[in-house]
């Protein structure tokens, strides 16, 4: 049962680390255009005497509104890469005592982590940030600058759906760390 449920719970993290993935591309491919539109193009267009033409139909393409996106998968990226990079291990540590011992010991350090800090912290976040996003969402909330983008909800939506994942991810650890501990197999000493 329980591997059965690891088993989804890490395809799902699968699933937030290619979107993470395609969020980067997606997010390199518009600093690209970003940086085309704004230093080529615009210039190359009034040198024809075309701007009115472009700021009339296409001044999106290289606005304010493309450089808010920019933040926009930025934000996405950073906050769903949280919950990979917590169940590949990736986070940054200090491991003065932790690589010292056994590999049960460093299972119990995991687990409690989980347990006292990453798990409290994740259920409070994901509960506040609700608010925040259901807010945002309700009241139709945008910048109102010219050129900016429509909506705030969806970069606020991130949040919650964030920590939300951590939480998933946090659960992958517990279980695969308990695992280790019931394993017969697991070296007592880390050698």
């Amino acid at each position: 049962m329980r591997s059965v449920v690891l088993l989804y719970l890490n395809k799902v993290i699968d699933l937030v680390g290619w979107i993470c993935t395609l969020a980067l591309l997606l997010m390199i491919a518009n600093v690209f255009i970003d940086v085309l539109v704004r230093y080529i193009l615009v210039d190359a267009l009034k040198a024809l005497n075309l701007y009115l033409w472009y700021d009339h139909y296409l001044s999106w393409l290289g606005g304010i509104g493309m450089q808010e996106l920019e933040w926009h998968w930025f934000s996405m990226i950073f906050l769903l890469g949280l919950s990979y990079t917590l169940r590949e291990n990736g986070h940054v540590r200090v491991d003065v005592f932790y690589d010292q011992f056994s590999r049960k010991t460093q299972a119990v350090i995991n687990i409690a982590g989980a347990l006292l800090f990453t798990l409290p912290f994740c259920l409070l976040m994901a509960y506040y940030t609700w608010g925040f996003f259901e807010n945002s969402f309700i009241d139709e909330d945008n910048r109102g600058d010219p050129g900016s983008l429509p909506r705030l909800w969806p970069v606020k939506l991130t949040l919650p759906v964030a920590f939300v994942l951590v939480i998933i991810s946090a659960v992958i650890v517990i279980l695969e760390e308990s695992l280790t501990l019931s394993d017969k197999n697991t070296e007592v000493n880390s050698g």
